[in-house]
């Protein structure tokens, strides 16, 4: 087991020397000099100025020098200084990651239990209506593009109904504390968090009603079946629980 969880990062720490190699010369690549961008943007365009860009990004060194310069920031966790913002990467990195990983894992709660459940109901009504519809609806929210859902929601929930925000992380200036601020960041949440969740629910639904489906022909289940069990005994604790050790965690499993 240590021989292969050694083998799987001295892997990893390749995969990620080479990704970064890869950014660096793909930045490289682009097209025009990124002193003389940041010049125009400052609203400058003095040689010297140009000149003092290059020499504070280190773009006036060959292209070696600046390999090893970049690869030796990503190591020491050094990403850099970003001229727009006038601030350390990693320092903008911080300030926006609560509320990254606020989005990211309330998004997954909901894709997660929306899409158990309506994978569960298919799976149990295979063959009937109330399947077609979820597989539909769930096919219908795979295909459409996450930015024309967002776009329909802001329409319908927040300029014609008027019922939650359009935007931002909590209302600008209202400065609540408490439950209040709670509150707040959380009727900011709900769009965007939703919006995500629907996509990749409908990944979850079609996994959980094949898993199911596979599982209720086995053998076991017809035994639980011949004993006499509860249906709603027999889609919980048998055919749930087995259909999600394949592919899920195991700290999603049904208890």
């Amino acid at each position: 087991m240590l021989s292969f969880v050694a083998q799987r990062i001295v892997k990893g720490v390749f995969v990620l020397l080479a990704i970064v190699v890869m950014n660096f010369f793909l930045i490289r690549l682009a097209p025009g000099d990124p002193a003389s961008v940041m010049a125009g943007e400052a609203g400058a365009s003095d040689p010297m100025f140009v000149q003092q860009l290059r020499e504070k990004f280190s773009l006036d060194k060959p292209l070696p020098e600046q390999l090893f310069s970049y690869v030796k920031g990503i190591v020491q966790l050094d990403l850099g200084f970003s001229f727009r913002q006038q601030a350390p990467v990693s320092q903008l990195i911080v300030e926006r990651l609560p509320a990254t990983l606020l989005l990211t894992l309330t998004a997954f709660g909901i894709s997660l239990l929306l899409g158990i459940t309506f994978g569960t109901l298919a799976a149990r009504f295979a063959g009937t209506w109330a399947d077609t519809a979820i597989t539909v609806s769930a096919l219908l929210f795979y295909a459409t593009p996450i930015f024309w859902v967002a776009l329909m929601a802001i329409l319908l929930f927040s300029v014609y109904l008027g019922w939650l925000p359009s935007f931002g992380y909590e209302t600008v200036g209202a400065n609540y504390t408490g439950w209040r601020h709670a509150l707040d960041v959380g009727a900011h949440l709900v769009m965007p968090a939703m919006t995500i969740g629907l996509f990749f629910m409908a990944t979850y639904t079609r996994m959980t009603r094949a898993s199911m489906l596979e599982v209720k022909r086995l053998d076991f289940v017809k035994t639980a079946r011949a004993k006499g069990l509860r249906d709603n005994v027999i889609q919980r604790r048998h055919v749930l629980r087995n259909a999600l050790l394949p592919g899920w965690p195991a700290c999603i499993r049904a208890r």
